[in-house]
C-alpha cells in the first residue's frame, strides 16, 4: 500500500469516480477505526523535574495506567476539591486511594 500518491493519480482517480468507473470488492473486510474519545482531547505543555517526573510515572506504573490519564484523573480529583458539584469516575478515586496508603499519606 501506497503511503502518497501523485497529484496526477489523484486526479485520474476522481476524474474516474466522476464517470462511474469505480468498483467495489466486497469481499475485502476493512477495520474501522477506533471510535473517537466521548470528548475531544486538548494537548497541554507541562514543566516537572526529573525526579517528580519519575515519581509519577512510577505512580502510573504501580496504578497500571498511562501517565497522561493518571496525571487527568488527579487534576479531575484536584478540581474536584474546589468545586464539590463535580463528579470524579469511581476508578480515580479508588486509584487515589490506593496510592496515598501505599504511599503512607492519609487519602
Amino acid at each position: 500500500m501506497r503511503d502518497s500518491y501523485s497529484e496526477q493519480q489523484v486526479t485520474e482517480a476522481a476524474e474516474a469516480f466522476a464517470r462511474g468507473e469505480v468498483t467495489y470488492d466486497e469481499s475485502v473486510q476493512v477495520e474501522l477505526p477506533p471510535a473517537p474519545e466521548s470528548e475531544p482531547m486538548v494537548m497541554r505543555g507541562v514543566r516537572l523535574t526529573v525526579a517528580l517526573d519519575q515519581r509519577v510515572r512510577a505512580a502510573a506504573d504501580k496504578a497500571g495506567v498511562p501517565f497522561s490519564t493518571l496525571i487527568r484523573e488527579w487534576i479531575e480529583l484536584g478540581l474536584t476539591e474546589m468545586d464539590d458539584d463535580r463528579s470524579v469516575p469511581l476508578a480515580a478515586l479508588r486509584r487515589a486511594i490506593a496510592h496515598a496508603t501505599q504511599s503512607g499519606r492519609a487519602a
